[in-house]
């Protein structure tokens, strides 16, 4: 009784570090259906959105050179959306 008992608590403590990077590696792995939404959904509309963000920046440059917020304008109209459609690896929401 005495061993099992020891073997029980040897096996719950050693649980925990054994399965993070089982986790871990499970989740680098892309899921087939999050690809293929990815693929045929997402980058899509990413893509559109990078082409009407930037000429929203484009039309609304003298405003923002203006207000000295091009940066602003420009990281969040332009960089994002296009780091969201052709940096991001596929399948990562």
């Amino acid at each position: 009784m005495k061993k099992l008992s020891v073997l029980l608590l040897v096996t719950l403590f050693i649980i925990p570090f054994v399965s993070v990077p089982i986790a871990k590696a499970q989740a680098a792995k892309p899921f087939a259906p999050a690809v293929i939404s990815d693929v045929l959904v997402l980058r899509p509309l990413g893509f559109a959105g990078t082409v009407l963000g930037t000429t929203t920046f484009l039309v609304s440059l003298p405003v923002t050179l203006s207000f000295r917020q091009r940066h602003q304008a420009e990281n969040l109209l332009v960089k994002k959306p296009f780091r969201y459609t052709f940096k991001r690896p596929l399948g990562k929401m």
